[in-house]
Formats: C-alpha cells, structure tokens, sequence
C-alpha cells in the first residue's frame, strides 16, 4: 500500500507543528511542506506554480498559514479536487467565509478543524444530553482559555495572530469559535442567539486577549469565556439541568444527579486530535463529524455578531 500523500500548505499556524509532528511519525503518510512569510499586501506569499507543486500528487491538504492567506490557498485545492483540512477562521469576516466556501460541486470535500469535536470526553458529554439525563437544561457556562499572549506562542512566524492585517481577530474570536461550533455539534437543531458580549482590551495590542460572550441557546442562557491570558488555562464546562449537572475540565467528565455522581477521565481536548480524524476519514474509517458549510456560515455569523454587540458596549 502506497503512503498517503498529504500537502502541508503554510507554516504560519500555531498548530501547524503539531500537525508536522504527527504526520512525520506515521509511516503511512508522505508529507509535503510548503513554506510561506506573512502577506506583505503587495505580493501573493504563494507563488501558483509552488501550490502547483505541493499539490500534483496529493491525497489531501492541510492549510496551516496565515487566515488571510486562506484566500489564496484554497482556491488551489478545490480546483486539484483534494480533501482539504483548514484551520480555523476560514475568513476573517461572515461575508469572506461565505465566498471563499467551495460550492457543492467542487470536488473533495472542504472543513475547518474544529477539534472539541474529537474530544472523548466531549463525545461523552453529547452522548449524555442526548439521553437527556439531566431532563431541560437551565444554564451553560463554557470556557477555553491559555497563556499564549504571556509566554510568548505569538512571536515569530505565529506574530500574524496578533495582527488584523492577517486575519487576526482576538481570543474570543480565535477560541470562542470552538465553543460555538461545540453548540452547533452538540445540538444543529437548536436555535443560537447573541445577547450580550464584552472584550477585554490591553493598551498597545490590536487585538483583544481575553473576552466573554452571553448567548441563548434554545432557550438556555450560555455564558462564553476565552482567554489568552489566564489565570486558568483548559476547557471548561458546566451544563446545568433540572435533574443534575455534568462538569467538565481538560478530559475530565463528572456527571451528578440527585446524591449520587459519576467521573469518567479522557484525554483533554488535543489540536492533533483533529488531522488524526481527517486522515482516518480519507482511508474509510469515519472517525468524527466534521462542520459542514451551513456550520462555518453560522459560526462566522454569530463571531461577527459578537464582535458588533462588543463594539457597540465600548
């Protein structure tokens, strides 16, 4: 059986080491990288003849760059036809997501790496509302949160997520959008509304580190928060029902109903997680639920709404 052959698009990514180091372990992949600087606003990063290259013979892509240089990378794999992974944002605003979208008939399949959706412990957590064990849920609180901005991960060629210019938009943005998409995967059917959010500004930085958002979720308040700046770091989450309560924190899954409470522990929410399921998918083995189109449009739409509500407050 030959390798699979996977395109490694962009550098720029916070993640994009973690991919290189998990395809680089397994014998069953060939990987190849494709280089870029940041946008300079006069010049394409990627020279055609380049993606050209890194794409002739590839099973699939995974697009780690810059989020503005999205527009000019994925054009290239719908047009090979490749399965194509693309990190998150896809576009910095609710009208780029919608026209730089694939349309039904381009030919492999397109998503953004939304990995809570991979999470075992997460997994669990959808499992036990869909067997609805903690009867109408009366309120969520969601979390996400690291010290990226204080120990330095936005420096070098990963400086772009702290520059609009390049598509950057902030925590709440660059994590929050986990959260809502976590929502959507949780249940597609319910309706999500924006009620109120807030930002925390820092002096001198373009972009805000840290920011909470209030949503309703079919009725159910859900309080967002997204940090780059601590003090607690993780996935958090707190469901709260008229029977009971499941918290979650990192992998860690604690169900109580009554007098009684359960711990299930799983491996913590894991970027990689996500590349693994891609890749497993391509070889027939479905291995997550992936966002679809109609999740992207929505989950760029209710950002975008978050950030003008937050606007509007100052």
């Amino acid at each position: 059986m030959r390798p699979l052959h996977v395109a490694l698009l962009g550098t720029s990514h916070v993640h994009f080491r973690d991919y290189h180091d998990l395809l680089a372990r397994d014998p069953r992949v060939s990987a190849v990288v494709l280089p870029a600087a940041p946008d300079t606003g006069d010049r394409p990063a990627f020279g055609a003849a380049s993606v050209r290259e890194a794409l002739r013979c590839a099973d699939a892509a995974v697009i780690t760059s810059t989020t503005a240089q999205h527009a000019q990378l994925l054009p290239h794999t719908v047009r090979a036809g490749v399965p194509t992974l693309v990190e998150k944002p896809l576009a910095a605003t609710a009208g780029q997501t919608a026209r730089l979208l694939p349309p039904p008939t381009a030919g492999g399949p397109m998503t953004t790496a939304m990995f809570l959706r991979c999470a075992p412990g997460l997994r669990r957590v959808r499992e036990l509302l869909r067997q609805d064990v903690l009867g109408p849920l009366t309120a969520v609180r969601l979390g996400f949160a690291h010290t990226g901005l204080t120990d330095g991960v936005f420096t070098g060629e990963a400086a772009w997520m702290l520059d609009p210019a390049h598509g950057a938009a902030g925590a709440l943005s660059d994590l929050g959008i986990h959260l809502i998409d976590l929502l959507l995967w949780l249940a597609p059917r319910r309706p999500l509304d924006v009620l109120d959010a807030q930002l925390r500004h820092r002096p001198g930085l373009p972009v805000e580190p840290a920011g909470t958002a209030l949503l309703r979720w079919g009725g159910v308040p859900v309080t967002l928060h997204a940090s780059w700046i601590g003090p607690r770091t993780g996935f958090t989450a707190h469901f709260a029902g008229r029977h009971g309560t499941i918290q979650v924190a990192g992998g860690s899954v604690t169900l109580r109903t009554g007098r009684t409470g359960t711990t299930w522990r799983h491996e913590p929410p894991q970027a990689r997680a996500v590349l693994t399921a891609f890749l497993r998918q391509l070889g027939g083995r479905p291995a997550w639920q992936p966002p679809d189109h109609a999740d992207i449009r929505r989950t760029a739409s209710l950002l975008e709404e978050i950030a003008g509500v937050a606007r509007h407050r100052r």
